[in-house]
């Protein structure tokens, strides 16, 4: 890549940046409007069961990527002062709108309708390989597919109601989702020569997700955004083991 065209694009990166970092400002500050403690029948409940938790721990997270991609772009820029930049192409205009489509696409279209353990690995695996994987090729056709899927999932939750049934189908219908996903991008993987990222990415959204969903949801007792074919099967497998260690 040119001098000219890396200097348009960790500008470009210091404009998502600040978006990053004033977006998940605003959920750390809307997540503090839920309540961080509360009591039910005489009993208050401690802060680290608050709903308010995993938003504001989640938002945290991308505050600190948001000032570290800051600081990192801050640092380029300053040292290639005298590097002439290009114009803003298509290519870094292309990262903003995937990095939105992205965290709208998950917070307006996964999160209120699918399995949270389901949703979170795949928006993090996605995330993590896009902009691992540094190719633009990638980086469009995630958005692509991304923007499509959380598409149909907006008009699913806002038109209609499914039932339990129908949630359970819809999560099988996810995992069938990103059984291809991952085959799909395994091959857009091998034609960019790229097969490290796509193997780092799965394996580190795989672990982030085992981690902690089960942290939240059976250790802090955190109620998670939506609870179907992995959580439930995880808090049922929970008191199995607990009846069967007292013997019941």
């Amino acid at each position: 890549m040119l001098p000219e065209q890396l200097m348009a694009l960790r500008r470009a990166d210091l404009k998502t940046s600040i978006v990053l970092i004033v977006l998940s400002s605003l959920m750390i500050i809307e997540s503090f409007n839920f309540p961080l403690t509360d009591s039910y029948a005489g009993v208050t409940n401690a802060w680290y069961v608050s709903p308010a938790l995993f938003p504001i721990l989640i938002a945290s997270i991308l505050l600190v990527c948001g000032v570290a991609l800051f600081l990192k772009a801050m640092v380029f820029v300053k040292s290639h002062a005298g590097t002439a930049s290009s114009k803003e192409s298509a290519e870094s205009w292309g990262r903003f709108f995937l990095l939105v489509s992205l965290i709208a696409g998950q917070v307006y279209g996964w999160v209120p309708i699918v399995d949270f353990a389901l949703s979170a690995f795949l928006f993090l695996f996605l995330f993590i390989f896009s902009f691992y994987s540094d190719d633009i090729s990638i980086q469009k056709k995630t958005l692509w597919l991304w923007s499509t899927l959380s598409i149909v999932l907006i008009i699913i939750s806002q038109f209609f109601t499914p039932s339990e049934e129908g949630r359970f189908l819809l999560d099988w219908l996810v995992v069938g989702v990103i059984g291809v996903i991952l085959l799909l991008t395994k091959g857009w993987a091998k034609q960019t020569q790229t097969d490290k990222a796509w193997r780092s990415s799965w394996k580190a959204a795989l672990i982030v997700t085992v981690i902690a969903c089960p942290v939240f949801r059976l250790g802090m007792l955190v109620p998670l955004p939506t609870e179907g074919l992995v959580i439930e099967k995880m808090v049922d497998a929970k008191y199995a083991v607990r009846d069967m260690w007292r013997g019941k």
